[in-house]
């Protein structure tokens, strides 16, 4: 077997806890992961990982190769990149980390466009949920896509690619059953369909005509999932809230509603973020990139009109 291999997978199961969550990472079987740590520990005449039917526990010889492996393997990295970068052979993955609605409907045409220019350089999509966005290098990305209101990490590079507007919707035949909505107070006596990430509180927060308003939201069904709240509004089940690259086409439409077109929600802003290390990989490079390119031309759905 590969040694570096064996290493990379000893060290994602032992970051993750787990052989089954590494194998996925990797997209190899569980026993493929068991039998390259097998191997590793062969190779090295030492017992790495402590196994019992419940959890993994790192032995002294683990705890040496977790912390010196990592280094290891990124000198190793770093050095292939700079041979790949003078032979002018860009090739690899480029692992990217991307909320499921922003991903599928929106950044699944890049990556198209992004691979007719670059047809070796494959890409790695994970739909991730906010709060795994917010460790993406600990997830093993390169690229993340984070929509927020305000950064607050500064520990990586944040690169603005978009501003996402947000609306507030309901079908057609829920505003039929349950008459219009003429301001946010109105909003208590309908059901409200909370995204409890972006509103833990069920607060719904607007700029109207006359200032800064608040509500509290609540209603039948709260989820993590954007898309989930989407099509519940679609079937006419309650008002929801979302940014327009989710629901510019079911506006356009006619299947959505916008809900008190003058109170603005909550605006928030996509951005691209990845590390700050300078030895950043090529492959990386050219597809950030190719997102700041992309990012020049206006998009329909980072309006709100």
């Amino acid at each position: 077997m590969d040694e570096l291999s064996c290493l990379r997978m000893f060290l994602e199961v032992a970051r993750r806890n787990s052989f089954s969550g590494a194998a996925q990472h990797f997209g190899v079987s569980r026993a493929t992961s068991t039998k390259q740590v097998a191997w590793l520990e062969k190779s090295f005449g030492a017992k790495l990982l402590n196994r019992t039917t419940k959890q993994l526990g790192l032995t002294r010889a683990g705890l040496e190769v977790v912390e010196n492996g990592s280094a290891l393997l990124q000198q190793y990295d770093e050095l292939r990149e700079s041979v790949n970068n003078l032979s002018g052979d860009v090739s690899g993955i480029v692992r990217v980390g991307v909320p499921p609605s922003f991903g599928t409907r929106r950044l699944l045409p890049v990556i198209r466009d992004f691979y007719a220019r670059y047809p070796d350089i494959q890409i790695a999509l994970s739909l991730l949920t906010v709060r795994k966005q917010e460790t993406f290098v600990e997830q093993g990305l390169d690229v993340g896509i984070i929509i927020v209101p305000v950064l607050k990490d500064a520990s990586y590079v944040a690169i603005p690619l978009a501003g996402a507007p947000q609306a507030l919707v309901a079908s057609p035949a829920y505003l039929k059953r349950h008459g219009r909505i003429r301001t946010p107070q109105d909003l208590v006596d309908h059901n409200c369909l909370v995204n409890w990430n972006k509103s833990p509180t069920g607060i719904w927060n607007f700029t109207g005509p006359d200032g800064p308003v608040s509500v509290r939201a609540h209603g039948s069904l709260r989820s993590d999932f954007g898309d989930a709240l989407k099509e519940a509004a679609l079937a006419g089940l309650g008002v929801s809230m979302h940014p327009y690259y989710m629901i510019a086409e079911e506006i356009e439409q006619g299947l959505l509603k916008v809900v008190l077109p003058d109170y603005e929600p909550s605006a928030l802003d996509v951005y691209a973020i990845h590390s700050s290390r300078k030895n950043m990989p090529m492959r990386v490079q050219l597809f950030v990139e190719f997102l700041k390119e992309w990012a020049k031309t206006p998009k329909a759905w980072s309006k709100s009109g």
